[in-house]
C-alpha cells in the first residue's frame, strides 16, 4: 500500500479531521498557493533566484494589491468545504479539486 499524500486527501479525510486539524490544513494549503504564486511570478519576471522576490515580502505585496488567488481566511474555506462533503457522493473528490472550485465561485460572486 502507498502512504497516503496529504495533496490527494478527500472528503473521508475531512469528515476525520478535528476543527483545529482543518484549520491547520487549510492554512498550510493557502501559506503554500501563496508561496507557489510568489515564485510562479518571480520565474516569469526572470527574478526566480533573487530571494526577495520569492519571500514573505513577495507574499505580502500580492495580498496587499489584493492578488492572492487563496485570498479567504481558512474559516471561510472550511465551512464550503462542509458544505461541499456534506453530501456523500462528493467524498472521493480530492480537498485540492474542491479547493480549487470554491474559490472560483467565491471570486466570480
Amino acid at each position: 500500500m502507498q502512504p497516503h499524500r496529504a495533496a490527494l486527501s478527500n472528503g473521508v479525510d475531512w469528515a476525520a479531521y478535528s476543527p483545529r486539524e482543518k484549520q491547520a490544513y487549510l492554512s498550510g494549503f493557502i501559506a503554500g498557493a501563496g508561496a507557489e504564486q510568489a515564485r510562479a511570478l518571480a520565474v516569469l519576471a526572470g527574478d526566480s533566484l533573487d530571494s526577495s522576490a520569492v519571500s514573505s515580502s513577495a507574499i505580502t505585496r500580492l495580498k496587499d494589491e489584493q492578488q492572492l488567488r487563496f485570498s479567504y481566511a481558512p474559516s471561510v474555506y472550511a465551512a464550503q468545504i462542509d458544505d461541499f462533503y456534506w453530501w456523500e457522493d462528493h467524498r472521493q473528490i480530492p480537498i485540492v479539486d474542491v479547493m480549487v472550485t470554491i474559490n472560483r465561485q467565491m471570486r466570480d460572486r
